[in-house]
């Protein structure tokens, strides 16, 4: 996907994961980054390096707000969206509930928004917690979804979510499974 001179947000920018697409998004040299994040898991220190991009804006919102989100993707232009936006594992196990309606909100209203043409492109950023233990290994795309947890049934049910989309709306998205990331600005 070519990012050059395009319009960007990214939901949960200033995690850590986040923090780092947005440092790496910046070298392909978009129109600009716009990132909404509540600062749940992110950090403001995390974006001290990419707030020498001139087209950067920083929401401290949550992007579980239907209009909020469209406002935002309206008002800005935006083209790709890359969600990274998540409650974590460890809150999971307190609350439960919480987790999996902010889980599965924030990418519903992503897919809503993409399927009445508001932008043109959703990277969704799921877990390997949906697969559950390894059914056989090695694990690849066809594995089961038999997660164990809260966090893991969300990140399931989400992806579920963004797949009947793709098939019964033709949206352009695409999921990706992230496994053990680790590194500088790690939670």
């Amino acid at each position: 996907m070519k990012i050059k001179k395009k319009s960007l947000l990214i939901t949960g920018g200033a995690g850590f994961v986040g923090s780092h697409l947005t440092d790496e998004l910046i070298e392909h040299e978009p129109e600009k980054i716009v990132i909404v994040d509540n600062m749940f898991l992110g950090k403001e220190e995390n974006l001290e390096q990419a707030k020498g991009f001139e087209n950067l804006k920083i929401y401290h919102q949550s992007a579980s707000d239907f209009e909020f989100i469209k406002k935002i993707i309206e008002q800005e232009g935006i083209e790709v969206v890359f969600d990274l936006a998540v409650i974590p594992l460890l809150t999971s196990f307190d609350r439960p509930k919480f987790t999996f309606e902010e889980d599965i909100n924030i990418p519903l209203i992503l897919c809503e928004l993409l399927r009445e043409d508001y932008y043109e492109t959703l990277i969704h950023y799921s877990s390997a917690e949906a697969y559950g233990p390894a059914q056989y290994i090695p694990m690849d795309e066809g594995h089961p979804l038999r997660p164990k947890n809260p966090y893991g049934a969300a990140k399931a049910a989400a992806d579920l979510l963004i797949m009947s989309y793709i098939s019964t709306f033709d949206i352009d998205a695409t999921i990706l499974k992230l496994f053990n990331q680790y590194g500088s600005r790690q939670n």
